[in-house]
């Protein structure tokens, strides 16, 4: 079994039962070991274009046996489930799921890079991040990611709820409900 760090992100639908459903489907292959708290950030806003509706984000540590690739397949059928199609790169999704750390591991491919490039980057990730891995070092800055996570801004980042928020028992919800939008502001 190999330790993996996830990241969460959704920002169309039902976002917290999309990242429920997310971790309850990543049960079915690998063991969910923890969930970060839930946070709000903004959309990233591109070159000429309207801010998307804000991102709830988390981590997920788990456990696996499925090598990296197998491991991207696999996240990338649970999007596919939960909605998510071909669209253009930063656009609005109902989830996104990025492998972040896979043990201490660097893999650079077409298709996947780890540890993820944009990881001290991206506050977003970064704050859930050093939540449950605060102690790992990330293998090719060669610094923790508490350290990391130390440096950066948290301006943008809003704490939603504790980690009690991804009860794994989301599966029976329904991806296209937008009821919770931003009903905690």
């Amino acid at each position: 079994m190999t330790r993996v760090f996830l990241g969460l992100g959704a920002n169309i639908g039902n976002r917290e039962a999309n990242l429920r459903l997310a971790l309850g489907w990543l049960a079915e292959r690998c063991t969910v070991v923890a969930v970060s708290s839930l946070y709000r950030s903004p959309a990233l806003v591109l070159e000429d274009a309207e801010p998307g509706p804000d991102f709830r984000n988390a981590v997920a540590e788990i456990n696996t046996e499925l090598v990296p690739e197998d491991l991207l397949h696999f996240v990338k059928e649970i999007e596919h489930r939960i909605g998510r199609r071909p669209a253009p790169k930063w656009s609005a999704r109902p989830i996104d799921i990025d492998i972040l750390l896979y043990g201490d591991i660097v893999l650079e491919t077409d298709a996947l890079t780890i540890p993820h490039p944009f990881i001290a980057a991206r506050n977003f990730v970064l704050l859930p991040l050093a939540e449950l891995a605060s102690d790992v070092t990330h293998p090719k800055r060669g610094v923790t990611i508490g350290e990391l996570a130390d440096d950066a801004e948290y301006d943008d980042i809003e704490h939603i709820a504790g980690p009690s928020w991804a009860r794994f028992g989301g599966l029976d919800d329904d991806p296209d409900d937008d009821s919770d939008d931003d009903a905690e502001a």
